[in-house]
């Protein structure tokens, strides 16, 4: 399952994506990572959350960021959650060029029941049309 906030800066994405996190942490049996491109948010997360850095890494654009989530899980099946903060930041992309990265990740979380959720800066009248069966 895939779960995208999607809306203008400054609209809380950030805040109801932790929460989000730390909910979800409390009620899996399996681990939840928190994937974002600094340490800002690192205090905010429940002890029992993975938090990673993605800035740590060299991650360039959408298929390495894919490709860096697939190694993750493909080290750890007892992954249940993602979260990603920021996903156009990261991967240093547009939205309406992230068709590819959403076929891919659609795939990753059905095949091994993960559950993504991301946040992403845009403006809702400009937002792709193959974003919105993800829209939370």
């Amino acid at each position: 399952m895939i779960n995208v906030i999607y809306g203008k800066k400054g609209m809380g994405k950030t805040k109801i994506l932790v929460e989000n996190a730390n909910n979800f942490a409390e009620q899996s049996s399996g681990d939840v990572v928190f994937i974002d491109d600094s340490n800002q948010l690192m205090y905010d997360l429940k002890r029992k959350i993975r938090f990673i850095n993605v800035a740590d890494f060299p991650v360039e654009g959408s298929t390495a960021f894919l490709g860096f989530l697939c190694g993750m899980i493909s080290q750890d099946y007892d992954i249940d959650g993602v979260f990603i903060d920021g996903l156009t930041y990261i991967v240093k992309e547009r939205t309406e060029n992230l068709k590819e990265f959403f076929t891919g990740l659609k795939k990753l979380a059905s095949k091994y029941n993960v559950t993504f959720n991301i946040s992403i800066n845009g403006d809702n009248e400009e937002m792709p049309e193959f974003l919105k069966e993800f829209i939370a």
